[in-house]
């Protein structure tokens, strides 16, 4: 008589591997709607290379006209960041070009440097009042913050805290495109009627929801796993 084998083999859990497929799957669509964005504002703001001083934000072109070298350094700069940061974000580029990979991390580190050194040039006049550049300064020191500690992170070989750290540095770059939302988004709805506060007012808010929601989002999406 044949023994019967009553052991029963138990299936290799997919749940782990299914749920970062999952992640994965989900994070095509924001990456590619983040790089559109982010050509979408290079394209924009370029043509403050020209120096033209018709092409200046309005309530800023006293200021921009004095201190062009510095607006020039802040526009570039700003480019050069919002085009190299997503391609970092991708991790077959990482692994299969990593000279690539490092030698864009670096010029992103130098581009954020010069984008935040020169941010807080600009925010010591920014209008309307002092409340719109001590929310400006304060996104130029967090820029410096987040990208040189992200720098000290790779440099101690900590890489799953560079990317995190990357990934915060990166959001306070996409404070440059939020911007550009933003502020139209006021003209529409002012002339529509529905807002009724003035465009001193509503940069003022600007100034800071332009960054600290991205900082806030990317710091709750970079959290250290708690177990």
């Amino acid at each position: 008589m044949t023994a019967v084998d009553h052991t029963t083999t138990r299936p290799t859990p997919v749940g782990p591997r299914r749920g970062r497929r999952v992640a994965e799957h989900l994070a095509k669509p924001g990456w590619v709607i983040m790089t559109l964005l982010s050509l979408t504002t290079i394209a924009f703001v370029a043509r403050y290379l020209a120096f033209n001083p018709d092409s200046y934000f309005p309530e800023q072109r006293e200021v921009y006209m004095r201190r062009e070298f510095v607006l020039g350094v802040h526009v570039l700069c700003g480019m050069l960041a919002l085009a190299i940061g997503p391609l970092q974000f991708v991790a077959r580029l990482r692994r299969r070009f990593l000279r690539i990979h490092r030698l864009l991390g670096a010029t992103y580190i130098a581009s954020c440097t010069g984008l935040g050194l020169s941010g807080l040039v600009l925010a010591t006049t920014s209008y309307p009042s002092w409340v719109t550049s001590l929310g400006f300064g304060l996104l130029g020191l967090s820029m410096l913050f987040t990208t040189w500690t992200a720098l000290r992170m790779v440099l101690a070989h900590r890489i799953v805290d560079h990317r995190r750290w990357m990934i915060r540095s990166f959001s306070l770059i996409f404070a440059a495109v939020m911007l550009r939302i933003m502020t139209p988004l006021y003209g529409v709805l002012s002339a529509a009627g529905l807002v009724t506060f003035s465009f001193a007012t509503a940069y003022t808010w600007i100034s800071w929801l332009c960054w600290l929601p991205n900082l806030l989002i990317a710091a709750w999406f970079t959290r250290r796993p708690t177990h």
